[in-house]
């Protein structure tokens, strides 16, 4: 007769309380991962796309003032001296402050081309995106290193390559990489060894927690329900297009300005 193994209820409760602790670990693990990797470039598109392309607008309109009004300036300390503006030093002096903000403008530019095409990328149908983030958790279960401290070195790679293929949307590669799994069981834990990996997985939870608390305090999570509210993104883009047209304006009269500058002459040559 084969007789049963009994477990002391106390220990039934430490391993009880070690996978919920580990189930709460890989589902905010989780959540952080795709807070990172796919709710914030969307957000960061629809940002860039609604709000940062007016931003830019504004931007540039504003190099442009300060270049032309910087230009003003030195032009008008030649007539301060009553001299001859020297014409090639100005622009030598103008194309030095010019080149400082180009590599800005290329990056800001490049981020709202980037925004764009991420909008207009075709994406999964919805049974693939809800087979992804499932293999994905099935993996992460079985492999996380904070919910495994001791992995081999194979289950560390599987792992590391899981997270890589997850962020590109490789279904292939997850499915390869959940077929090879085999997952431990709670139950092959030594006693002795459960208030430890207890207390190093609550440790995870926290440390998740921290991390999710932390990106939804900062952008763009701080706009994730205002991106979804089309009063909100129509105000913001009213506000910003005042301001656009009173920097045209501002140019424009500062273009003039400088206009009437340069036709000055020394009193000598007048």
């Amino acid at each position: 007769m084969t007789q049963s193994v009994v477990i002391h209820p106390k220990v039934t409760a430490l391993q009880n309380r070690l996978e919920e602790l580990r189930q709460e670990s890989a589902r905010l693990y989780l959540k952080a991962e795709y807070m990172q990797f796919e709710e914030k470039p969307h957000m960061l598109s629809l940002y860039e796309t609604y709000i940062g392309k007016l931003l830019f607008e504004e931007f540039q309109l504003g190099i442009e003032i300060r270049l032309i009004n910087l230009e003003a300036q030195l032009i008008q300390a030649y007539i301060n001296r009553n001299e001859r503006p020297d014409e090639e030093q100005i622009a030598t002096r103008i194309r030095y402050e010019k080149e400082k903000f180009k590599s800005e403008l290329e990056e800001k530019e490049a981020t709202i081309k980037a925004a764009q095409e991420y909008l207009n990328a075709p994406s999964y149908s919805k049974e693939e995106t809800e087979e992804l983030r499932n293999l994905y958790r099935l993996i992460a279960k079985a492999l996380h290193p904070d919910l495994h401290p001791d992995q081999t070195q194979r289950e560390k790679d599987l792992f590391l390559k899981a997270v890589s293929a997850y962020r590109i949307g490789d279904i292939f590669v997850l499915r390869q990489i959940a077929l090879a799994l085999t997952e431990e069981s709670i139950v092959d834990i030594p006693e002795v060894d459960l208030p430890r990996l207890i207390e190093k997985a609550q440790e995870t939870v926290d440390s998740f927690k921290l991390r999710i608390e932390q990106m939804n305090a900062v952008f763009p999570f701080i706009y994730r329900d205002k991106l979804t509210d089309s009063e909100w993104i129509k105000e913001q883009q009213v506000e910003i297009a005042e301001r656009i047209t009173n920097a045209k304006k501002q140019l424009e009269q500062s273009k003039n300005y400088l206009m009437m500058l340069k036709i000055w002459k020394p009193d000598s040559l007048s």
